[in-house]
């Protein structure tokens, strides 16, 4: 009995333990949990500013924390992520302005989670100031107080979308470089104001990086550039430089000859090569070139747009007074060339060679001088000007062409033109040269022309709706090309000849207007609107 009572508790002990046992294991499962998912929680990125160090670290649960790896793909270049932390961080450059879409993924080894973020990248540009008196180039140039003393030390530290403001005074300094930078380079208070004068040091600015349209020079007076046997002497445009400059005064610059010898004597204060700048409300006067292009050689290039821009008493020797156009396209709109000069050959103001194409809009030319041919503008070797509401009067070729020459399968064309009291040896108004094999030619519409100063092959010459009688300027020899109201320019051109872009004559008055009070607006011959 005790034997058999003995093995009866010891067996019941034994399914009691197992249950417990069978028991514990059952609770020990319950209590293990399924890891949380991972997931990224951050949902929006701070913005980030140009040139500014950015810094912000990207958040995220669940998954094995301990164990996050980040990563990033479709960043922009400057962005990075630290894979430990998820930590972006980087510099945007200047010009980086904008939104960008990336990918920023972490994992944990099991789980991974990714989100897509627009960061957006703020304008950082600051402007920088120079006062030659009370500036130093050791200060930190961010205001007045603390101003730099120079120009060039400015553009060293200046980065894209800067403006650069300078101070009243003259600066001494020469050979400038923008670097490639987008940078506004300005004058505080005009250029009689703020001038930088070379001292025949050298010339004032060199582009040479590619500089686009935002590159801006504006607002200085520039004088005494010289540059000896070689060109530009105030300026240098090349390998694609492109730059506007606005509301400038060139004044006094030179391309020397020093050894009797041509080296590219040419641009007294511009050269352009493969290259096209923008010049506004500019004005050029007593600037020289001992080759070609008293203000402005161009060469190669593109198109160089000029507008409302001044060119008064240059002198080139061989070629254009006051710009000379090889292989390129020049538009001019609103200018006036008055008294330029070239001593030996070719296009007192305007000389045009190789395939060059000018088109003219409200441009007058008065007093220009040319050595031989063209007293105000040549077209040669494949070339073509085009004039509408132009007015030339006053100028003078030594040889033929007093106000237009055409040689060598060149042509000009003139709408709602004057061409009155030019003068010449021969042709005192358009010379086309008399070369059978290689025609030339000029036609007009609706112009005002003394058609006795035709020379040459004058059989290529065609007149479409012309008057041949007197314009009655103002005062002429006063260099005023107003329309008296007797005038019969008033009303006596096509306003179909106007470009759609042009609302306003030479002055900035109303381009088309009734005139002569037929209540009908009909455009005005010549480049001035007669204003009743």
């Amino acid at each position: 009995m005790g034997g058999g009572t003995v093995r009866i508790r010891f067996a019941v002990a034994l399914v009691v333990a197992v249950a417990l046992a069978v028991g514990g294991c059952s609770s020990n499962k319950r209590k293990k949990r399924t890891p949380q998912s991972l997931q990224i929680t951050t949902t929006i990125l701070p913005d980030a500013t140009e040139r500014l160090a950015y810094s912000f670290t990207v958040q995220a649960t669940g998954g094995n924390s301990s164990n996050y790896t980040w990563s990033i793909r479709g960043q922009p270049s400057w962005l990075t992520i630290d894979a430990t932390t998820g930590e972006l961080s980087g510099t945007p450059p200047a010009g980086s302005a904008g939104t960008y879409t990336f990918t920023v993924e972490v994992t944990d080894g099991q789980q991974t989670a990714s989100r897509r973020f627009d960061l957006t990248v703020k304008s950082g540009a600051t402007t920088l100031y120079v006062d030659a008196v009370n500036g130093s180039d050791s200060n930190s140039g961010t205001d007045w107080s603390d101003a730099f003393k120079t120009i060039a030390h400015a553009l060293d530290v200046a980065q894209d979308g800067d403006t650069i403001l300078v101070a009243d005074g003259t600066y001494h300094e020469h050979d400038l470089d923008f670097q490639g930078k987008k940078v506004h380079l300005k004058s505080a208070n005009g250029p009689t104001n703020c001038i930088i004068d070379c001292q025949q040091q050298g010339r004032a600015f060199y582009f040479h990086s590619g500089e686009t349209a935002d590159s801006i020079l504006e607002g200085f007076t520039i004088q005494n550039g010289r540059v000896e046997d070689t060109y530009g002497g105030a300026i240098v445009c090349e390998n694609g430089s492109s730059p506007t400059i606005t509301n400038c005064i060139f004044d006094g610059n030179e391309a020397a000859d020093t050894n009797s010898s041509y080296d590219n004597e040419n641009g007294g204060a511009i050269y352009c090569d493969a290259s096209s700048p923008t010049l506004v409300n500019c004005t050029f006067s007593g600037n020289s070139a001992d080759g070609a292009g008293g203000a402005i050689f161009c060469t190669n290039s593109g198109t160089l747009t000029v507008t409302n821009c001044v060119f008064r008493d240059n002198i080139a020797d061989s070629a254009g007074g006051a710009i000379y156009c090889d292989a390129s396209r020049l538009n001019l709109n609103n200018c006036v060339f008055n008294a330029n000069t070239v001593t030996t050959y070719d296009g007192g103001a305007i000389y045009c060679v190789n395939s060059s194409g000018l088109v003219a809009t409200n441009c007058a030319f008065g007093g220009n001088d040319a050595g031989r041919w063209g007293g105000a503008a040549a077209a040669v070797y494949s070339s073509r000007l085009t004039m509408t509401n132009c007015t030339f009067t006053g100028n003078n070729a030594n040889d033929s062409g007093g106000a237009i020459l055409c040689a060598v399968l060149s042509d000009a064309t003139l709408k709602n033109s004057i061409l009155w009291n030019d003068s010449a040896s021969s042709a005192n108004e358009i010379y086309i040269y008399d070369d059978p094999l290689n025609p030339s030619s000029a036609t007009l519409y609706h112009c005002c022309v003394d058609n006795t100063g035709y020379g040459g092959q004058t059989a290529n010459i065609t007149e479409n709706n012309c008057i041949h009688q007197d314009p009655q300027f103002v005062n002429a020899a006063g260099g005023d090309y107003h329309l008296q109201d007797v005038s019969p320019c008033i009303d006596a051109g096509n306003n179909g000849y106007v470009p759609s872009t042009v609302s306003e004559d030479l002055d900035g008055n109303q381009r088309i207007v009734d005139g002569d009070n037929d209540g009908t607006a009909v455009v005005d011959i010549g480049a001035y609107e007669y204003q009743p």
